[in-house]
């Protein structure tokens, strides 16, 4: 059995195959049938699958293998490598006693070979970005998941998710620390979001891109600097800076197109006017062209880091300097 998770939002595509590997383990308890494969890693190749393909298991008939960024990290002729193995072997779309789980962190390119073989032969699933009420959804289930007793008022999350945005590693992360700050009682409130999230989220990151995108090179990587020494996490850095370019662009795209007022802007990018307000200054010093390219290179190195080609560190020492 062939299945493909992908999209953008990897976290969810993450918790599919969480779900999928836990589901085997309770049926082949001793492991001895799962296998993973990363081709983000330069040393992994297509032999490898060819091998785990053709092995006997010592304890199992079944197999899982795990096979992550056989497309996003693969050059055209790496993927056709994989394909002349998948090709002869097409018969396992319908193998119960063997299943591949290709995961891509990711939207591939539709055009690619393998992507076209995966999307004919496997069961498939796209995990697109979440917005609006799927979004507020999600964040309200994921709440009684932590826990069923806590509940968000509508104003709470809405700032919640204005501040977050899509990115459910960064939401989730917001949720699990609010779920735990406010142990009084069951209501999460704006103030309280206002409070616990938007300080933390805002007061240095904001302050870092406001730096990176005027230019101040030696603040902006001070900044970072600070961040990673108070704790904060690089691939969560590195989401917030992403978060925050992408919510400029959104906010740009009506300021430079004629609308000027916080409440109409509001109207249409469905933001919360809090951070409308404290973006449209930033915005009178800017250019789409290079707001643009910023989020390029930010989303780059946070596919480069994901996939093991780059030091997220490193990588965000450099461009910084470089902008």
């Amino acid at each position: 059995m062939f299945i493909f998770l992908y999209g953008s939002d990897s976290f969810r595509s993450a918790e599919k195959l969480s779900s999928l590997k836990n589901n085997f383990l309770e049926k082949d308890s001793s492991g001895s049938g799962l296998s993973f494969l990363d081709y983000g890693e330069t040393a992994t190749t297509a032999q490898q699958l060819k091998d785990l393909l053709s092995a006997q298991g010592l304890f199992s008939t079944q197999k899982l293998i795990i096979v992550k960024n056989s497309i996003l990290a693969q050059t055209p002729e790496k993927q056709k490598e994989l394909l002349a193995i998948l090709k002869p072997n097409a018969s396992l779309a319908q193998d119960a006693d063997t299943t591949l789980v290709f995961l891509e962190a990711g939207s591939p390119k539709k055009n690619g070979a393998l992507y076209k073989f995966l999307f004919l032969k496997a069961q498939k699933q796209e995990f697109t970005a979440l917005e609006g009420l799927k979004l507020s959804n999600w964040a309200l289930t994921y709440l009684k998941s932590l826990n069923p007793a806590k509940t968000l008022d509508r104003q709470a999350l809405e700032l919640l998710t204005a501040s977050t945005g899509s990115d459910l590693y960064l939401l989730s992360n917001e949720l699990a620390k609010l779920a735990n700050y406010k142990t009084d009682a069951a209501s999460i409130t704006f103030n309280d979001v206002e409070l616990f999230v938007k300080s933390k989220v805002d007061s240095t990151i904001f302050q870092a891109i406001e730096a990176l995108t005027s230019g101040n090179k030696a603040r902006s990587l001070t900044l970072l600097h600070e961040q990673l020494e108070s704790g904060a996490d690089i691939f969560y850095l590195l989401s917030m800076y992403t978060y925050h370019v992408r919510t400029l662009l959104k906010i740009g795209d009506c300021f430079w197109g004629g609308i000027t007022y916080p409440a109409q802007i509001a109207q249409v990018t469905k933001l919360h006017p809090y951070v409308i307000q404290k973006s449209l200054a930033q915005l009178r010093n800017l250019s789409p062209a290079k707001l643009k390219n910023i989020l390029r290179s930010l989303a780059l190195i946070d596919h480069q880091a994901k996939t093991g080609k780059v030091n997220p560190l490193q990588a965000l020492d450099t461009f910084m300097v470089s902008i």
